[in-house]
């Protein structure tokens, strides 16, 4: 399997992710693509990456057309090769535990076994998906030894999420073009393949409390949220062999909730865990969007 991450302006959190996936997964490819991050401290870390691994960076001459997720997301597709899977992680993200070759194997067998299968979760559920009674509703298929998703309403993350596993051959024969925006990807995955499907046993997750952009901005009110939540960097422990294993063979099923079957390094964080400085403040996202309309008038 070959690893991309997705990367901008957020070095620390970049860093950390890079070293998990070292430590638990050194036998896969990793390719990091930038969105053009002009921070110097984020820059230096790219440098040193790039002494280990591919970094493909906007700011250079590529060869594919780089700029925002979707786009990167659409490059590094392009990149792939055909006889290996691929894994889209992003740099506010870090895997959890070692991936062994089994692991691998179980994955491609999925895909080889299950036709309509297009995607699958590397990441645990949030916790914040558990609170409204109506997204509740997870199912594990035993025959697929897979969970699904079964919230009352189309959501994004029932068909598709940004964080992904999907066998590149697959994709091409439906002639796959990854569009801009989450929602819009999950609505065209809902016409070609099943629910997205999602581990026993996950390996990665997004980074609780982390730093933000809004299309490589930060706003005022976004700046508020981050400075109101303590927001910063909290890497997630390393799960230890028995708990995988429990995870893997718990009966019956567990769903891998994060807050659940994670840990942070740095103590604990009030639950469920928050993953946009913004989650839950309507009042600042509605800021949020006065501020992006007034710059986008005066820009």
């Amino acid at each position: 399997m070959h690893i991309f991450v997705f990367s901008y302006n957020r070095g620390p959190f970049l860093e950390n992710c890079i070293r998990s996936i070292e430590t638990c997964a050194p036998q896969c490819g990793l390719t990091v693509i930038d969105d053009g991050s002009d921070d110097p401290d984020t820059r230096r870390i790219l440098a040193e990456i790039g002494q280990r691994h591919r970094v493909v960076d906007k700011t250079a001459e590529s060869g594919h057309k780089l700029g925002g997720l979707y786009a990167n997301m659409q490059a590094a597709y392009e990149m792939a090769a055909d006889d290996e899977l691929i894994c889209f992680l992003q740099d506010d993200t870090q895997m959890v535990r070692p991936l062994s070759d089994g692991d691998l194997d179980e994955l491609r067998q999925s895909f080889a076994a299950q036709p309509d299968l297009g995607f699958i979760s590397p990441a645990f559920v949030r916790g914040i998906s558990l609170k409204r009674k109506a997204d509740r509703d997870f199912r594990f298929d035993e025959a697929r030894n897979f969970w699904f998703w079964y919230p009352r309403k189309r959501s994004t993350g029932t068909w598709f999420s940004a964080l992904l596993i999907a066998d590149p051959r697959r994709l091409r024969e439906v002639n796959w073009q990854f569009e801009v925006g989450e929602s819009v990807n999950n609505r065209k995955a809902a016409k070609i393949f099943c629910r997205m499907a999602r581990m026993r046993a996950p390996f990665s997750m997004w980074l609780p409390n982390g730093r933000a952009y809004r299309g490589k901005q930060k706003s005022l009110a976004l700046r508020f949220g981050e400075w109101s939540r303590r927001c910063g960097l909290y890497p997630l422990e390393t799960m230890s062999a028995q708990e995988v294993e429990a995870l893997k063979n718990a009966e019956p099923p567990r769903l891998p909730v994060a807050e659940e079957c994670l840990k942070t390094t740095r103590g604990r964080i009030r639950t469920p865990w928050a993953y946009d400085p913004m989650q839950g403040a309507g009042w600042l996202k509605l800021l949020d969007r006065m501020e992006r309309k007034l710059r986008g008038l005066f820009s």
